[in-house]
Order: C-alpha cells, then sequence, then structure tokens
C-alpha cells in the first residue's frame, strides 16, 4: 500500500498479538488444512493489513492464503465467513487439545502442587525457579506412569488403522510432549530459553521439526506428497520429542542432584 506521495506503508503487529495469534490460538498451523509443517503467515480477514485486531487475524498457510487472493466472481475459493469459520473451529480444537495435554501432564496435574505459570507471552522468564528436586523428582516419577498410559491409549488407535484417527492420536501425544518440556522447563535459570517464553520456543522448535520432516519426505515441496506423508513426519516429530525429554531431563539431574531417581532406569522406561 502506497500514501498520496507514493511512498510505501507498512503496518505490524506487537510480538504480543503475534505469538497469540501464532502459538495460542493456532498452534502454528493452517486453521483450513490444518496440515503442521506447511509456511504460514498470519492473514487479515477484511484484506486491510492496518486492522490488527485479534478478531481480524487468521493463520493460513501459503497454498490455501493463495485461496482467499482472487477477487470477486466465481473463481474465489476461500472467502471471509469461510476463513472466519475455519479460524472458529481451528482454534477450539487447538484450545481443547492444549486443555488436555495441561489436564494430564502439568506439574499441577502429576504432583498436586499448586502451580501458576503466567499467560503473558512478553513474560520472558522460566516461572518458579524456587521449585526444589523433590518436586522435580515427583513430577518424573508420576509423568513415567502417564506417559505409559498415554502411549496405551494411542497404541489402541494406532492398531486401528485409520489414517484420520492416526493421526488425531500422533497430535495427541506431540501435544503431552509439548506439555511435559513446558513443564521441565520451569526448572531452568530465567532466560534460557533465548528469552522467550517455554511455550512460545517449544512451539517454535515443533513447528521447525515439522517443516524439517517433511521437506525430508518431499524434497518437491511441502504438499506435494501423499496424504501418509502427514503421518510419517507426525511420527517422527513424535518420536524426536520423546527423545528430547530424555535429554533435557538428564541435564537437570545434575544441578539438582537427584539421588532418588535411577536415571538410566528412568529413561528406559520412558522409551518403553
Amino acid at each position: 500500500m502506497f500514501n498520496d506521495n507514493h511512498e510505501k506503508i507498512t503496518y505490524s503487529y506487537s510480538k504480543h498479538t503475534s505469538a497469540e495469534v501464532l502459538y495460542y490460538y493456532s498452534d502454528r498451523t493452517c486453521c483450513k488444512c490444518n496440515i503442521p509443517g506447511r509456511p504460514i503467515q498470519i492473514h487479515h480477514i477484511d484484506e486491510n493489513p492496518a486492522n490488527n485486531a485479534i478478531q481480524n487475524l487468521s493463520v493460513l498457510c501459503l497454498i490455501c492464503h493463495d485461496e482467499t487472493m482472487i477477487k470477486g466472481g466465481f473463481g474465489r475459493k476461500l472467502d471471509v465467513a469461510q476463513v472466519i469459520i475455519y479460524r472458529d473451529k481451528w482454534i477450539n480444537r487447538v484450545l481443547e487439545r492444549r486443555k488436555h495435554a495441561d489436564e494430564i501432564a502439568s506439574i499441577n496435574a502429576a504432583t498436586g502442587k499448586a502451580y501458576y505459570p503466567s499467560e503473558n507471552f512478553e513474560d520472558n522468564l522460566t516461572y518458579k525457579e524456587e521449585y526444589d528436586k523433590e518436586t522435580l523428582q515427583k513430577y518424573l516419577d508420576k509423568i513415567i506412569v502417564i506417559h505409559r498410559a498415554q502411549l496405551m491409549i494411542a497404541q489402541t488407535v494406532f492398531d486401528e488403522g485409520i489414517h484420520s484417527n492416526t493421526l488425531s492420536a500422533i497430535y495427541n501425544l506431540i501435544d503431552f510432549y509439548q506439555e511435559v518440556l513446558i513443564e521441565i522447563a520451569t526448572f531452568y535459570p530465567k532466560g534460557h530459553f533465548d528469552n522467550l517464553h517455554p511455550k512460545v520456543y517449544f512451539n517454535n522448535l515443533i513447528a521447525a521439526k515439522f517443516l524439517w520432516h517433511r521437506l525430508i519426505l518431499e524434497p518437491s515441496g511441502v504438499g506435494t506428497g501423499g496424504s501418509m506423508i502427514s503421518e510419517i513426519a507426525g511420527g517422527n516429530v513424535m518420536n524426536d520429542l520423546m527423545e528430547l525429554i530424555v535429554e533435557i531431563i538428564q541435564s537437570l539431574t545434575f544441578p539438582y542432584n537427584i539421588i532418588g531417581i535411577n536415571l538410566e532406569e528412568w529413561e528406559k522406561s520412558w522409551r518403553e
């Protein structure tokens, strides 16, 4: 867009708004196709780049965003009303998935310890530095049992062999692992994760892993492979996160001087 002096006008939204839209509401995934790993952008629903109200923003991959660009007539595949419907349905799904992961994998749920981290995306801290090794040890003990239960549930779905259900089960496990990573991050020093809120940091990391695996599986570009690509990429990301949790916990056992857990046995149980 240009002003009367033919100078280009640019608009931007705050880091807070961007993180809120990308992470909290959309899980860095296109609200229309719901395929993790595709390059995405924040779309202004009313096509006014100056209107950065949350209700005017949605997340679309580049492919789906192209469907909004044809003006008028019958050529336009994705209009304003459709974008809003897709956006609202996807937000509800993301919030429900995240709520479920928090209910089973948070420190509150696993240990019964009162814990209320900030949801402020401009708060660059890992929530509570005063947690002691007993809390961490209790969490590690409990999360093993919860993990085993989640794997059993997922395996039941995998055995059915229904593609859509398998994808949902994989994404549920990824959500679980993401929540575990976020909770473990609370035991690290302030600003440890690149001065980002741990929720944003790990969401960025998971999005990058999805893209990495999809590009390996689809060298001609994301979206050029078959329907099984999402399942394979999701499984690879799931395994990456499971191992990442082991690595991060390994780095905590020394500074916290945890002697009540046999780390080798813990890792073996976790990987089962």
